[in-house]
């Protein structure tokens, strides 16, 4: 990591200590605190507390007393009328019980980091209780064959409850999207009901991806169906609200543009022009792999909807085969926008966005990326659509960010397709573009000049970008289109999914002016 990378949450300035960072392995210190660990006989003991993107480490001066594996924690019981809270840990970690001013800091950050590694919101529980003796388990309860968690038997409270809190609160702590508006939705004053709700064809983090017609119209639309307890949990409503604006200012033919939008009130609901021809992820599964030709016709396209997301100001930050989109002509839109990021000068994000296969390794390494890594990104969906697989792919996600940091690129020579192995021949001009891109150094990076330096290289030299800006090139593939049959390009596994929509639970009305953003286009449009 760089040292000229701090987190504002470092308050004993660890990221610049060398020897607490050789400590930590070199992970992305987000916060660092002295803390009160309180022991098994109730006997305050000073401490030093650091949260990575990987790990909490409990340290008595800068000796390292545990470390606690994110992936092992199992929640979080906090006082109402104190600041102690208890950190729960599964199998025979004991629980860790605490007392910080900054109690509140500390869980967002490791509900933020929770969820990168598990992929499921952190459990939080509250009580309204000052001190928490007896909802922790000690390190002798745990290694007994009878033992029991003494997490408290209530309910969890979301994250975004116990972090935004009443209304009043959300007023002043509301984040503001940094996404610049420069136009207005084309919106009809719609809702669910006015769509005859055909089949499931995919699944976000927040709902489901429907296939609908609209019973006016009779015309096929997908809808992008999102809870708003679970955007508020996760702490995700300026995601949404940007890719709302990508979907409904966007300039290019290659991003996905937005029908309609409107609310209910438990979710919020985006609606596209179905495309036809699914996604490529569910097309290269199908195929195992795709021609030079029709992988340099795909890719002239993505490279042309990011550079137009780059002259936006925006870094795209999620591309991959799923979150391409095949039209019936066989052109192709990016879909997806919610991890989407607006950059301004020369600042830099911290963040990780994304699949782990395609991050890039300054993304990986916390040490700041820019829309560089889309360019990195890009080289990896080159070269998994002509090989079947990404370049650094390992079940072990540890591994694989390793291989991506530091590894060699190999170009395999065969592919496994089926149970069968045939020989593989791509050209040196398809390697030559793919290595440039993957520089491990984004300052050497193809891209670093935009789209001009990508469309000169031999790769693309028997293509006009110009003529596949306007569609005027015959695809190399045109997907089948059956209306009898509309999901088939689609992966079965979502097809068979029910198309009813989960309930919700104790939605709290309080949070809704949370949701007024996403109305201003659609209320001044139909004024």
């Amino acid at each position: 990591m760089s040292d000229k990378i701090q987190s504002e949450y470092d308050f004993l300035n660890f990221s610049k200590d060398k020897s607490v960072r050789s400590l930590t392995n070199g992970e992305f210190i987000e916060f660092s605190d002295k803390i009160i660990k309180i022991n098994k006989y109730g006997f305050k003991q000073e401490r030093n507390i650091i949260i990575t993107d990987k790990a909490i480490y409990n340290l008595k001066k800068n000796k390292i007393k545990r470390r606690i594996d994110l992936k092992v924690v199992q929640g979080v019981t906090l006082s109402k009328v104190s600041d102690e809270f208890v950190i729960y840990c599964m199998d025979d970690d004991y629980d860790y019980r605490y007392i910080s001013a900054k109690k509140k800091t500390i869980v967002e950050i490791l509900a933020k980091y929770f969820y990168n590694i598990v992929g499921s919101e952190l459990k939080l529980f509250e009580l309204n209780v000052s001190s928490l003796s007896t909802f922790v388990t000690s390190k002798k309860e745990k290694l007994s064959s009878k033992s029991k968690s003494h997490m408290p038997n209530i309910n969890p409270i979301s994250i975004g409850e116990y972090i935004y809190g009443t209304k009043s609160q959300i007023n002043i702590q509301k984040k503001q999207a940094t996404v610049k508006k420069t136009g207005k939705i084309n919106n009809a004053k719609v809702k669910l009901e006015d769509f005859n709700i055909i089949s499931t064809i995919g699944r976000g983090s927040c709902g489901k991806i429907l296939l609908v017609k609209f019973k006016d119209q009779n015309d096929f639309y997908t809808i992008k169906s999102m809870r708003k307890d679970q955007i508020l949990s996760e702490n995700i409503i300026e995601n949404i609200l940007t890719e709302k604006n990508i979907l409904s200012e966007g300039q290019c033919e290659f991003l996905l543009k937005l029908s309609f939008f409107f609310k209910s009130k438990e979710r919020i609901y985006f609606v596209t022009p179905f495309m036809k021809g699914g996604d490529l992820f569910t097309k290269l599964k199908k195929e195992g792999h795709f021609s030079e030709e029709l992988v340099r016709f795909y890719a002239a396209q993505v490279a042309i909807a990011l550079q137009n997301l780059h002259e936006y100001g925006m870094a795209y930050r999620d591309l991959k085969p799923e979150n391409i989109l095949i039209d019936e002509d066989g052109y192709i839109k990016l879909c997806d926008f919610g991890a989407s990021v607006h950059f301004q000068g020369t600042k830099k994000e911290n963040s990780f966005a994304g699949s782990p296969e395609y991050a890039s390794p300054e993304m990986i390494a916390q040490e700041g990326h820019t829309v560089m890594s889309d360019w990195w990104s890009f080289g990896i969906l080159i070269y998994e659509l002509l090989f079947g697989i990404t370049p650094f792919y390992n079940k072990d996600k540890n591994r694989m960010f390793e291989l991506i940091e530091i590894g060699e690129l190999k170009f395999p020579k065969t592919i496994k397709i089926g149970e069968e192995e045939k020989p593989l021949k791509v050209s040196d001009d398809a390697k030559n573009i793919i290595s440039k891109l993957l520089a491990k150094n984004p300052g050497e990076r193809l891209g670093k000049k935009g789209i001009n330096e990508i469309k000169t290289q031999p790769f693309f030299n028997v293509l006009n970008f110009d003529t596949i800006k306007i569609k005027k090139i015959k695809a190399p593939s045109k997907p089948k289109f059956d209306e009898n049959n509309p999901t088939e390009n689609f992966d079965e596994d979502y097809v068979k999914m029910p198309t009813t929509e989960s309930p919700v639970q104790n939605w709290i009305e309080d949070y809704e002016e949370w949701f007024n953003e996403f109305d201003k286009d659609q209320d001044d449009e139909n004024a």
